[in-house]
């Protein structure tokens, strides 16, 4: 076993990759969403076909539940697997 092996089993890899894929899950989906939005949302992972996404207000939540169709139009060429969205509003959010 070499040093590749060794490092490409460990759990700072595992963590490493999955940061990388969040912030490219961001980088794609952030910009489908309206510009009177940006700063005030953070998007999380995908888990059980949910996109989890954390936001400043409920002024902010209400806005991506109106155009939650709209947006899963957009978000599921690219991203099929993601059938709705989780919304937390976190008042101390800082994007």
């Amino acid at each position: 076993m070499n040093i590749i092996d060794v490092l490409e089993g460990s759990q700072f890899v595992k963590i490493m990759q999955k940061g990388l894929m969040l912030n490219e899950l961001n980088q794609n989906i952030s910009r489908l969403f309206p510009q009177e939005f940006k700063g005030l949302f953070r998007l999380g992972s995908i888990t059980d076909g949910k996109l989890f996404i954390e936001v400043k207000s409920a002024v902010v939540r209400q806005g991506i539940l109106f155009r939650q169709r709209e947006l899963l139009t957009a978000i599921q060429p690219t991203y099929p697997e993601v059938k709705g969205f989780e919304i937390k509003i976190n008042p101390e959010l800082t994007c």
